[in-house]
């Protein structure tokens, strides 16, 4: 493609000057994914730092750079194209998909967001459009898949240049729906601009990732950024969904209603509700009504969050498909894949223990993962996790306070401690035990705290392992370093303590 015809479709795109190249191959923000003919783009967030990356960009094969308004007068590059844009985060999505032909227009698109909640709902669609024969991939948390390809991409939701690489090599490919999971991070830092979607969810919003955002307030206007992003989408149908169960459902409804949404919305709790009928460590079985018919199912997926989620998808795919009936439902979400490290179940060799391990890393999704537990008949719930260092301090104690009050005894251990002190953090979950909470150890090495949690479990006793989930490593100080609580847990069960 040439750089005339860019600019010709982003106006808003001012010209320092143009290079003797006007062909172009792609865009990137990080310098060092440059290749020869690329577009670098630069954000207001690096400029401190524009020389150095620049720099990099060039000797990469760089000879387009799209920079701030306020670097016009800094700059000076000979032989190049210089453009300026005030905020060049806003247009990066938009000429991302642009170079690469659109490929979300061809493709149908359902984006969740939340705080909890966005790995399973994503996973249960992409296992309702699969059991429906459809051509479906992935992108979130865990992985981008399609078909027998997956690639690590080590956000929730990539920048938008890996993004729209991903849409284009699945629309290639031959897939015609995509799920994908959108965090508060990629809302706010502009990385789905451009997408064109076709539905978004809002599963709930609980008190996480307040090292990010100033308050709630701006993490709940983050989430909402996603239903102006289906508001913007050109998609003939499209459809939101909203957990009104959730604390932030209402404010979330008020919200897309000033926005005079020029899509359907669907209420979770509204006209549409759900409830559980009964929970045991083999099924879920649950309550759904439409207006007034009421409908039973059963998932083999456990817990009450997962409930909820399953009747999130189903609510969508119910828009999607009109014609399948509560049979075809039942068919399909009652051998759901399980999901990587979400409620995931590990039994002792003699089924007579269960371990439990979920990736729950907020106070909410860890009060909902102990809630659910407390239901399943047991003898004793034993609880380890810990809190990611150099991330949200908020939560520690929150979270020290929920794991003491559902459990009958709780390790404290680490979890991704990375450059704080291990043991600081410990001390400020332990903050929010009750003054006469005594039933918990310290064991800051993670691999011991599960040998012990093993030990001590007795018969009929449900051990929890929260905070990692599918993350199969231990970032300590600036380094990773292989682990897996699954592992951990399968290995000690095939040897006698």
């Amino acid at each position: 493609m040439n750089l005339e015809i860019v600019l010709k479709s982003f106006p808003e795109l001012k010209v320092q000057q143009i290079g003797v190249n006007s062909r172009l191959n792609y865009i990137q923000s990080d310098s060092r994914k440059i290749q020869h003919e690329d577009i670098f783009i630069l954000y207001k967030e690096f400029e401190d730092r524009a020389s150095l990356y620049i720099q990099d960009a060039l000797q990469k094969g760089a000879k387009h750079f799209i920079l701030p308004d306020s670097l016009k007068e800094k700059i000076s590059l000979s032989n190049t194209s210089l453009l300026l844009h005030p905020d060049p985060r806003k247009i990066h999505g938009k000429l991302a998909s642009f170079l690469l032909g659109n490929p979300s227009q061809d493709l149908t698109i359902f984006a969740v967001t939340g705080t909890n909640g966005k790995t399973s709902t994503t996973h249960i669609l992409y296992n309702f459009l699969e059991k429906l024969g459809k051509p479906v991939g992935i992108i979130g948390t865990i992985y981008a898949k399609y078909k027998n390809v997956v690639h690590e991409i080590g956000y929730t939701t990539p920048d938008p240049s890996l993004l729209n690489s991903l849409l284009f090599e699945m629309k290639n490919s031959g897939i015609e729906y995509v799920v994908m999971e959108a965090s508060s991070h990629g809302l706010k830092l502009n990385r789905m601009e451009g997408i064109e979607l076709n539905a978004g969810i809002f599963t709930n919003l609980t008190e996480d990732h307040l090292d990010f955002h100033k308050n709630m307030e701006d993490y709940l206007l983050s989430k909402f950024h996603l239903f102006e992003l289906l508001q913007a989408s050109s998609k003939k149908f499209k459809c939101g969904i909203v957990n009104l169960y959730s604390e932030f459902g209402i404010r979330m409804k008020d919200l897309i209603q000033n926005l005079s949404p020029n899509y359907n919305v669907l209420y979770y709790g509204e006209k549409f509700k759900g409830k559980i009928k009964n929970l045991s460590l083999q099924k879920t079985e649950f309550e759904m009504s439409w207006g007034d018919k009421i409908y039973t199912f059963e998932t083999n997926l456990l817990g009450e969050f997962n409930f909820e989620n399953v009747s999130l998808a189903i609510l969508l795919i119910r828009e999607f498909f009109p014609n399948l009936t509560p049979n075809d439902i039942q068919t399909i979400i009652s051998n759901l894949q399980p999901i990587p490290g979400r409620f995931e179940l590990i039994y002792s060799p003699k089924k007579d223990k269960l371990a439990i391990v979920d990736y729950a890393h907020t106070p909410d999704a860890l009060e909902n993962i102990l809630k659910s537990v407390n239901q399943i008949s047991h003898s004793k719930i034993i609880t380890i996790f810990g809190c990611g260092g150099d991330r949200d301090k908020t939560k520690r104690p929150l979270m020290g306070e929920i794991a003491a009050r559902l459990s009958d005894f709780v390790i404290l251990t680490s979890d991704n401690p990375r450059t704080e002190n291990p043991e600081t953090i410990l001390d400020e979950i332990e903050k929010g035990f009750p003054k006469s909470f005594q039933n918990y150890f310290r064991i800051e090495n993670r691999k011991k705290a599960i040998q012990k949690g093993l030990e001590i479990l007795p018969e009929l006793g449900i051990l929890v392992i929260a905070g990692k989930g599918h993350e199969n490593y231990q970032i300590i100080g600036k380094q990773k370093f292989p682990f897996s609580d699954q592992e951990e847990v399968k290995k000690l069960w095939s040897k006698e303590f």
